[in-house]
């Protein structure tokens, strides 16, 4: 039987509708069940227009549809895990450098901010160099990719969700936008149009603060489990939308950065092109648990999050696996074509970075190339017979040459 919210409930398929009697009679036992989990979080509820109420706990019911899902889940990163682990070094760098610049563009452009995926690509390649600047996206864009390296925020008070916000939004919200209040937005929005408003969130800070409190105690707890809390959280921070601009992507990068964590990074880095291509659905089940009559039911809004956030997943086994046999296939082609080992590791290389970098990057320079077998191997791999050899390919017309400064390469599609 699919589970129902309250609202379709009443309706009674093709019966007569239910009273209010018996709509409360069901809201009791669900709350009341065993497999029920209720929180300590009262989200503002919609209720017609303009009239919202925050006397409602969040709760959700852990069907067998939720369980088979978190499974899946964890089934699927165990799988991506088993995938990327043997892949060579350049090969798992690329690909999560590609992976991270989609989560960056398309989680802009959920929101309509528009991005250059080339832009982002080129922020991410400059990270670990000692250039830094101001460019627009580089503070997410670090953000992002400390997250990679397993250090994530610990929430603990209000001002470390302020402190995420700086620093992941940095130079993207105009003054205008900016928080008016201690640490966050001190005046009523809503969300939706002039002609049609679709939430109405908390009316200024001191109300944000009510609702923000509770939810640091439920991300510390650890008797709820990791999954379906992460959900909850980018709800009920959505739901309470403390800030005037950048909370959808500050949601998503809280989902991100804790799916990382406790899953594995390339499971946190679909989250935002996974939602963008399930986007009308992602919005829907936000309006549905934002209606009173649902009565802060969340157990929908976890079950079709979960079914996106698998579907992300998919893609990435998908991916990998086509990758990782073009990868096998092309490594033999180069075996048989170049008989000189050296020849052999450095077309590898650049074969890895073409096949598993963004299609609007530029892959790896010629410079980290040349590092990056120096360091391995100082006596096997010199420098200037390096340089000497990639001249030579790109003579033939097996590299071709596609910046100046620095110099790159890119392989040709004579080995791949």
């Amino acid at each position: 039987m699919t589970y129902q919210l309250l609202s379709i409930f009443k309706y009674n398929g093709s019966g007569p509708s239910k009273s209010l009697d018996e709509i409360n009679q069901e809201y009791q036992r669900r709350l009341t069940g065993y497999s029920t989990v209720v929180t300590n979080l009262f989200p503002v509820l919609d209720h017609h227009e303009f009239e919202q109420l925050s006397t409602f706990p969040l709760f959700f019911i852990q069907t067998n549809e939720i369980n088979t899902l978190i499974n899946q889940v964890n089934r699927n990163s165990k799988k991506i895990i088993k995938l990327a682990h043997p892949l060579p070094g350049v090969a798992k760098h690329s690909y999560t450098r590609k992976l991270l610049t989609a989560e960056i563009y398309f989680t802009n452009e959920i929101e309509g901010v528009k991005t250059s995926r080339k832009q982002i690509g080129t922020i991410i390649s400059e990270l670990n160099t000692k250039k830094k600047s101001t460019r627009r996206l580089e503070s997410a864009i670090r953000l992002y990719n400390i997250t990679l390296s397993g250090k994530t925020y610990q929430i603990q008070t209000l001002e470390d969700f302020r402190k995420i916000y700086d620093d992941l939004l940095r130079g993207e919200i105009p003054e205008s936008k900016q928080p008016d209040g201690h640490l966050f937005r001190n005046k009523a929005v809503y969300i939706g149009t002039e002609s049609q408003k679709i939430h109405n969130p908390p009316v200024n800070e001191r109300e944000i603060q009510q609702k923000l409190m509770p939810l640091i105690n439920f991300m510390n707890d650890e008797t709820v489990l990791d999954i379906p809390k992460s959900l909850v959280t980018h709800f009920m921070f959505e739901n309470t939308h403390p800030f005037y601009d950048g909370n959808g992507r500050m949601g998503r990068y809280l989902l991100s950065a804790y799916l990382a964590s406790k899953l594995d990074p390339y499971t946190g880095l679909c989250i935002s092109s996974a939602i963008h291509a399930n986007q009308s659905a992602y919005y829907k089940i936000f309006k549905q648990t934002d209606d009173v009559e649902n009565r802060a039911d969340a157990t929908l809004f976890i079950t079709k999050l979960l079914a996106i956030i698998s579907q992300g997943q998919q893609d990435v086994i998908e991916s990998l696996s086509q990758l990782s046999v073009q990868l096998e296939k092309t490594a033999q082609k180069i075996n048989a074509q170049f008989s000189d080992p050296i020849d052999q590791t450095i077309l590898y290389i650049f074969a890895q970075s073409k096949l598993f970098s963004d299609r609007d990057e530029t892959g790896i320079k010629d410079t980290e190339l040349k590092e990056f077998l120096y360091a391995d191997a100082p006596q096997k791999f010199h420098k200037r017979d390096l340089q000497r050899r990639i001249d030579r390919f790109e003579a033939a017309g097996i590299l071709k040459r596609i910046k100046g400064k620095p110099v790159q390469h890119i392989i040709t599609n004579t080995c791949i």
